[in-house]
């Protein structure tokens, strides 16, 4: 057989965790078993320069919703013209128009990227998984990014258990060594080197919880008034969150960089990272976090407890809850001692479990075993 051609599809405009997962597989597939190609929407080919800079074939296309047709035949164009093997979409709203699709143009095989749960399921209807059984009849394989992700499709999508796979995301841990920058990024960024940094890296959308940080600063600042919130990322609520600062009082104390591609040099500029997320499907946050030897404050959602054990690598809190996610980051601020033992024992279990290579050679696996019928 020729190379395996894969059509990944994408449909945020906005680079995420997905984003990366998908950026990761296009770069580092053996390509000479894997032709991958890549359909996603134009602005977010603009954030990922990367994919310029490779061998992939691109289609400009943002087919999210069967009621944009233009979007749609844009996605069959490419599909006819690529004449994929196998089709990957990331995240449900791609599924739900590429893999009924691509299956009526005959492309051979579907394989659904699941990250976690959307924030826009809400009423009775999209709340009720209908839609996703019914278009799960033209997915041949489902890829789960944590074990609680996998629990979630099969509990409450009621996704056969036998179309579920497991392949935790992972990072290209190599990237990630401890000292690397830290002086630099806060000279760089203004900051003192005594001053204690609290961190947060995401994009600035609802699902990412920063409002909950920025209400559980005010009681950080009151035992140590010369902390700092450094925000990393951008996104929709940029404007919003910078004014909650402002009512609050703290704009003096946080830093907004907007999106930065040098995400290991400021984790290493940070005394602890913070994941406030409502849901997540497999945080790569808390995994470069980690890898960096920095103790995580996260919320215990879904495959987050995977990655961050409580009270040894760093500390799980409830969603949405700014007092007990201010109780967590002052503890370990005013335990330097006990935060650097968690962030060792982070970066232990991370470079045992959450290698991007693993990731891929799971991934290639599962794409072989579709196409060939293998299993």
């Amino acid at each position: 057989m020729s190379r395996i051609r894969i059509l990944f599809v994408l449909t945020q405009a906005v680079r995420g965790g997905a984003e990366e997962v998908v950026l990761a597989l296009l770069n580092r597939l053996d390509p000479l078993e894997f032709e991958p190609a890549l359909a996603c929407p134009e602005t977010l080919l603009d954030a990922m320069p990367e994919v310029r800079l490779m061998a992939v074939e691109t289609f400009r296309a943002s087919a999210e919703s069967w009621v944009e047709p233009r979007e749609v035949s844009k996605l069959a164009a490419g599909i006819r013209r690529f004449r994929p093997h196998l089709v990957n979409p990331h995240l449900f709203r791609s599924t739900l128009v590429a893999a009924p699709l691509a299956k009526w143009l005959g492309v051979p095989r579907v394989v659904e990227t699941y990250h976690g749960r959307e924030a826009w399921r809400r009423g009775p209807i999209k709340g009720s998984f209908l839609v996703d059984r019914i278009v799960s009849h033209w997915v041949d394989r489902v890829i789960a990014v944590s074990e609680a992700a996998r629990d979630f499709l099969v509990r409450a999508k009621r996704i056969r258990p036998s179309k579920v796979v497991v392949v935790p995301n992972g990072r290209d841990l190599s990237l990630f060594k401890p000292g690397m920058a830290a002086d630099g990024v806060r000279q760089e960024l203004g900051l003192e080197p005594h001053v204690p940094v609290v961190g947060v890296v995401g994009r600035l959308e609802p699902q990412k919880g920063h409002l909950f940080v920025l209400d559980a600063f005010p009681s950080v600042l009151a035992e140590l008034p010369e902390a700092r919130l450094l925000i990393v990322g951008d996104g929709s609520l940029r404007r919003a969150l910078e004014g909650r600062a402002a009512r609050l009082g703290i704009s003096g104390r946080v830093l907004f960089t907007g999106f930065r591609t040098d995400v290991p040099r400021l984790l290493d500029a940070m005394d602890l990272a913070v994941l406030p997320s409502l849901f997540e499907g497999m945080p790569l946050t808390a995994i470069e976090a980690a890898a960096m030897a920095r103790p995580v404050v996260a919320t215990r959602v879904d495959g987050t407890p995977e990655v961050v054990r409580d009270g040894i690598t760093g500390r799980l809190v409830p969603p949405g809850d700014p007092v007990a996610l201010g109780e967590a980051i002052r503890a370990l601020l005013h335990d330097p001692s006990g935060a650097r033992r968690m962030g060792e024992a982070g970066r232990a279990r991370v470079l045992a479990r959450f290698d991007l290579q693993a990731q891929v050679e799971a991934t290639a696996r599962v794409y072989r075993e579709v196409v060939t019928g293998a299993a």
